[in-house]
């Protein structure tokens, strides 16, 4: 009998049991691959998420900035490599300027103190 079980070893599933290691749980990682991150984390374009694309004050963005925040000294602790090279933002027209203000605004003055 398990405490916890988690469907995949995707990026999200490894890290969860990995947390969960550090505590007196039962355990158990359930994944249809032959090795971890097979799928979509084996997939994905290999950018750590600053949060902006997820909506103002979700779950999600709390989540993104928190784990961006966390990615350097876990890259440290499971010895892999990792750089903050930063996010460029684009307009493809005259008219999204307005957005990539307050974009601009919002996100490098006033997301920290909004969110946390």
């Amino acid at each position: 009998m398990y405490d916890v079980v988690i469907i995949g070893a995707g990026v999200s599933g490894s890290a969860s049991a990995r947390e969960l290691s550090r505590y007196k749980v039962n355990a158990c990682v359930i994944e249809k691959a032959e090795d971890v991150c097979s799928g979509t984390s084996k997939a994905n374009s290999g950018i750590v998420h600053a949060g902006f694309d997820a909506p103002v004050g979700s779950l999600m963005a709390k989540l993104n900035v928190k784990g961006n925040e966390m990615m350097e000294e876990l890259s440290k602790e499971l010895d892999f490599p990792f750089k903050k090279n930063g996010s460029l933002v684009i307009c493809l027209s005259k008219d999204d300027m307005p957005k990539l203000q307050v974009f601009k605004v919002f996100w490098f003055v006033d997301l920290k103190k909004k969110m946390f």
